[in-house]
């Protein structure tokens, strides 16, 4: 998290709920102190919710597909492409530490169950349809003995898809969520497992987004109340990996 000042943080809060000094409650109960206090605590790591035990997790790449990741594709996503190289090799670690491999490619279904395509001109137009070239998973990241989900219709990668199925065979109950885009479709996954039961783990570095402050503030939600916040360096590290 990007560090800010005490006054950056009041000063923000003020200007979002349009408050001015006066406005705020300090009585008995500080309305500074609690923003402050809550403040810290969107910053506060929380590494021991959970162990991380490699016979237990899966790693889900969800859409790094052409679609979203390729140069100048209808939906791209700089950093999504950026990460790609960093993102193969952790997947290759994994992989060589026994975590299996599953993998989402977005399509989209025409008429479409929900409004994604009236948010969305590229979708819309099909970028995300069937047979349409952003389907495909980036070159390099799907190897031999990797599940590829090709049903998700949505942001949620267990909604309509054989995830939840798929990690349970596997006795799976940690998920480790990479890929793109951290504020949709990584976000919506990993609160849809943590409510499922899952333990979460999610890749600060290995997810991207369009907007950085979209991305931090993901990753400020996950770290309070859903997910182990790491990076890759951090995960390896942790299950024994050089």
């Amino acid at each position: 998290m990007p560090s800010q000042s005490r006054d950056q943080i009041l000063s923000a809060y003020m200007e979002t709920y349009g408050l001015d000094e006066s406005q705020l409650m300090e009585d008995s109960v500080s309305e500074t102190k609690a923003v402050l206090d809550a403040a810290a605590d969107y910053a506060l790591d929380r590494h021991d919710a959970f162990e991380i035990k490699p016979e237990r997790c899966a790693l889900v790449v969800i859409d790094m597909q052409v679609g979203f990741v390729a140069h100048g594709s209808a939906q791209w996503i700089p950093q999504a492409e950026r990460m790609l190289p960093p993102l193969i090799g952790f997947a290759d670690a994994c992989r060589d530490a026994g975590i299996p491999v599953l993998l989402t490619s977005a399509n989209t279904l025409s008429p479409a169950p929900n409004d994604a395509p009236r948010f969305s001109k590229a979708m819309a137009e099909g970028n995300l349809g069937d047979d349409a070239p952003g389907l495909e998973i980036m070159t390099g990241l799907h190897r031999k003995g990797d599940y590829l989900i090709t049903t998700k219709r949505t942001y949620d990668s267990f909604y309509g898809t054989d995830l939840d199925m798929q990690l349970r065979s596997r006795g799976r109950d940690t998920v480790i969520i990479t890929g793109t885009m951290t504020n949709y479709c990584c976000e919506a996954t990993a609160r849809s497992a943590f409510d499922r039961g899952y333990h979460v783990v999610f890749m600060s570095d290995l997810t991207a987004t369009d907007i950085a402050l979209c991305h931090e503030a993901t990753l400020l939600t996950m770290r309070r109340g859903y997910a182990r916040v790491m990076d890759r360096f951090r995960f390896l590290q942790e299950i024994g990996v050089e």
